[in-house]
């Protein structure tokens, strides 16, 4: 396993409980992305962690492919959408 996969694995548990270290910043940024979004869009999603952003903008378009080099990072991302009931990501 790659040095980065399994520092990412060792600490994606501890990762997905951390609050956003500037909120007001992280809220922007969503809204301008979103902005450029439409009901049809696909999106790839590179470095995806928990998926919290994937999760945040899945209203808003028509699927998202989400990536991560962390596995560990994958499954809470998957557990998250699974309780949201979100069907348009794939991990």
């Amino acid at each position: 396993m790659d040095q980065a996969a399994k520092f990412w694995d060792e600490v994606a548990e501890r990762y997905s409980k951390q609050p956003i270290a500037d909120e007001a910043a992280y809220q922007k940024q969503l809204q301008v992305t979103r902005e450029c979004f439409q009901p049809d869009t696909d999106i790839l999603e590179l470095g995806s962690g928990t998926g919290s952003t994937a999760i945040i903008h899945a209203p808003y378009v028509k699927h998202i492919c989400a990536i991560d080099i962390s596995s560990k990072m994958i499954e809470i991302a998957q557990r998250k959408a699974d309780a949201d009931h979100i069907e348009n990501i794939t991990f």
